[in-house]
């Protein structure tokens, strides 16, 4: 599927902008150049398939930039140049070389980088497996060039010699120049106290007057003509074989320069090849970095011309500072009219969808939120701004025609049509019916269209034709200023005397301008107006409730955390007081046999009374510590024979009998496994179902008892509380099996608790639990009605589900 963008539509757009980021971006020159040399349209793919292979490098980089992964591909120079030379003959400079062999370590390094992530990035492996490391070459250069550009001694044994002779020498001649300095019969002579080094030769300063004094060659003069530099004749044969040293080092250094660019010319193919596939990944990554920093996501992408866009935001404006907005076009309805007052955000969200259409193509992610679908189109036609010319005659009007007609002969199904204030500078009843039939054009060719407007008669088409639909831009009638929030269903009032009274008009002139308005257009404005200050409203208060809803639910959460640490409290100081009695009787029956075993060895009527007391008093001592903890002796209670529950008949809030005789409330039915969960003395507790019996005594005998001691009044299980609002069940990570299982659970409770609605949420995956949820609350005696939560709560990840109020 080829592409076109006019230059003027990416002008408008401000496409030169998304470049400028991605060069900022880029990390090599190599990625910089290869951005700089793409004419605009290159940097669009012409087929879907290379769309969908840019968009998955963008993907994988932005994975790893996620893990602050990053190539080592920093080290990488544009060695174009040099190459190009090596390839001629030339020699490169010792500099020169050391920035190939950087440069190849780079390479190097970066193959290595991804090879270790083959699996975690297997498009960009594909890049960087073709790159050639040249190894050879690489350690070659390393061996003859430091890291600073300078030849090493290592590069050929005859450098070294050489080398060694320079050093050796110079030692040599300048002890022999500073002894010169010192002689009698030299000092006198000299114009001042130090040697120089001239063409290469050590020489002394000799005033000109006094030449005839130190004999030798003169190689040089000052610029007044006072001083000669003078070589002494007894330094010649030194200086001339120190020369020859240097001489040899030179010739030596040429050499190893020469045959290393002889060695680079014959990888330059290899190395140039290599550059651009560096090249490539590093635009990958700065596609990456921009999905980052823009908070993008990978679209779905299509060829039906569809556009749905969660949460777009313009890519231009940061992101704190941007209203994200939902936006659709072509799956339902193919021409979207947004109308609203001005500098209310129309342009801005008209120009949003024009570019993550443009972004998709050139492998970007678009600033949208998870779920976007951006299809592939052929074209993006775009009339945005004033296009008056006066060198072509054209004014305002004249030039928006002609630019509508060129889209109008170029649009087809696969085309993006962008069009802002469509029909204007001109007589307002003939512009709106020119931007009418155009727009019916455009829709009979199949073409997506985004247009804003002004004129009502284009707001009445959604109304006559399914093609069209209407989206407003909001204003806020307390405050007068836009929100910049889109809202797909609506048209929109243009407000221009409210913008015209913050721009600072004056008043008188805009009650004049109210008197002149036509009725009709009036009366519509205001129920647009009216009606958009109620959706305000009604939404507010739809705010103040969810915050209620949820400062409330924090309350209740709170105090469950309190109680719960209240009741373990309880619990271990009643343990602690049950263990210390445990250890109390565990000695009393000690006591207890070994008095037995005293009477045994010798039974006596006054050794059993001795034992009586005994007894006695260790019963009264029992009894002592127990009431000193606040626990009264347990009493044998009278045996009574209990009905088994009637489960067929059983019903949530029915009294039951736990198995120590107590009572409790049922708040849940037997689950599959033939669970129930009671409420006792305020605990909600799990048994099985045989463990419970009715709370009715059965008519079986009972034995004949004394009646019990008073005691205190037991405070009697309450009936479970009515709790309403909202409970949530989260099922990800669960088996269907297992989560259908729990949310049954979760149903019982929440009836038992009075809930009056329940969010469950499942997850997207691959559909099975999302599946499974929805076809089995139905099914629920206590759920009334389902629906799909909304976006802001899980849209298509979680399910609504409106509890029976019983």
């Amino acid at each position: 599927m080829p592409f076109e963008v006019a230059e003027s539509t990416l002008e408008s757009l401000e496409w030169t902008r998304i470049t400028d980021a991605l060069r900022i971006a880029c990390r090599t020159p190599v990625g910089t150049r290869l951005l700089a040399e793409s004419s605009t349209h290159a940097l669009f793919e012409q087929t879907e398939e290379g769309a969908r292979a840019r968009l998955q490098e963008t993907s994988e980089a932005r994975a790893l930039l996620d893990e602050d992964e990053v190539p080592p591909m920093g080290g990488c120079a544009d060695v174009r140049a040099a190459l190009a030379r090596a390839e001629k003959g030339g020699v490169l400079e010792a500099a020169e070389l050391a920035e190939v062999r950087r440069t190849l370590e780079a390479l190097h390094a970066t193959l290595r980088f991804f090879d270790r992530r083959r699996e975690a990035a297997p498009a960009l492996f594909e890049i960087a497996v073709h790159i050639d490391e040249a190894p050879g070459l690489e350690a070659r250069i390393g061996r003859c060039i430091d890291a600073s550009g300078e030849v090493r001694d290592s590069a050929s044994p005859t450098l070294a010699s050489a080398r060694r002779d320079v050093h050796r020498l110079g030692g040599e001649l300048q002890t022999r120049i500073e002894r010169s300095l010192q002689h009698a019969d030299i000092k006198p002579h000299l114009s001042d106290a130090y040697y120089t080094v001239r063409n290469g030769r050590f020489v002394l300063p000799v005033k000109s007057d006094a030449k005839g004094h130190v004999r030798g060659i003169v190689h040089d003069a000052s610029r007044s003509g006072t001083t000669l530099f003078v070589e002494p004749d007894g330094m010649v044969e030194l200086n001339n074989r120190h020369r020859q040293a240097e001489l040899t080092v030179e010739r030596e250094i040429l050499r190893v320069m020469r045959e290393l660019s002889a060695a680079v010319a014959r990888e330059a193919e290899s190395i140039r090849a290599s550059l651009e596939r560096l090249g490539r990944l590093d635009l990958a990554f700065a596609r990456g970095v921009l999905s980052r920093d823009m908070d993008a996501v990978l679209p779905e992408i299509g060829t039906d011309g569809v556009f749905e866009l969660p949460g777009l935001r313009h890519p231009l404006i940061p992101r704190d500072e941007c209203v994200a907005n939902d936006l659709r076009v072509g799956r339902d309805f193919r021409v979207l009219i947004l109308s609203g007052p001005n500098a209310g955000g129309k342009t801005v969200a008209l120009k949003s969808i024009a570019l993550a259409a443009l972004m998709v193509r050139a492998g970007l992610h678009v600033p949208a939120d998870p779920g976007a679908r951006v299809d592939l189109v052929e074209r993006v036609l775009a009339d945005i701004g004033d296009h008056q010319d006066i060198n072509e005659s054209l004014s305002t009007f004249s030039a928006a025609m002609a630019n509508l007609a060129g889209i109008l002969r170029a649009a087809g199904p696969d085309t993006l049509v962008c069009l802002d204030e469509i029909g204007v500078g001109t007589d307002p009843s003939e512009g709106g019916a020119i931007a009418q039939s155009a727009l019916e054009a455009l829709a009979d060719e199949g073409a997506r269209v985004v247009t804003t407007t002004h004129y009502n008669l284009l707001k009445e088409m959604a109304e006559v034709d399914d093609r069209f639909e209407n989206a407003s831009v909001e204003f806020d009638p307390q405050t007068l200023a836009p929100t910049y929030r889109v809202r797909i269903g609506a048209p929109g009032a243009s407000s221009a005397t409210t913008v015209a009274a913050r721009m600072g008009m004056p008043q008188g002139v805009l009650d004049r301008a109210s008197s002149l308005l036509d009725r009709e257009d009036r009366r519509l404005d205001r129920m647009l107006a009216e009606l958009a200050a109620s959706r305000a409203q009604l939404e507010s208060e739809q705010a103040a409730a969810a915050a209620l809803r949820t400062e409330s639910e924090q309350v209740r959460d709170e105090f469950r955390t309190r109680l719960a640490r209240l009741q373990e409290r309880r619990d271990k100081l009643f343990g602690e007081m049950r263990g210390e009695l445990d250890a109390s009787f565990r000695d009393a029956h000690g006591e207890v046999a070994r008095i037995i075993a005293e009477l045994q060895r010798a039974p006596s009527s006054r050794r059993a009374a001795d034992a009586k007391a005994k007894l006695e008093s260790l019963r009264d001592e029992t009894e002592r510590i127990q009431k000193a903890r606040g626990l009264e002796p347990e009493k044998v209670p009278t045996e009574t024979a209990f009905a088994p529950v009637d489960w067929p008949k059983a019903r949530v809030g029915d009294a039951v009998r736990t198995p120590g005789g107590g009572e409790g409330t049922l708040v849940a039915l037997p689950d599959r496994k033939g669970r129930v969960a009671v409420q006792v003395s305020g605990r909600k507790v799990v048994l099985g179902r045989d463990q419970l019996s009715s709370s009715v005594a059965g008519r079986g005998p009972a034995k004949a008892m004394a009646p019990p001691p008073a005691r205190e009044p037991r405070q009697e299980p309450l009936p479970p509380a009515r709790i309403g609002g909202l409970v949530e069940v989260d099922l990800r990570g669960l088996r269907v099996e297992e989560a259908l299982e729990r949310l049954d659970v979760a149903l019982d409770l929440a009836a038992a608790e009075g809930r009056d609605e329940m969010r469950v949420i499942h997850g997207i995956g691959t559909g099975a639990l999302k599946r499974a949820v929805r076809d089995h609350l139905p099914r629920s005696h206590y759920v009334v009605e389902t629906t799909e939560a909304a976006r802001e709560d899980g849209g298509a990840g979680a399910t609504r589900a409106i509890l029976t109020k019983d």
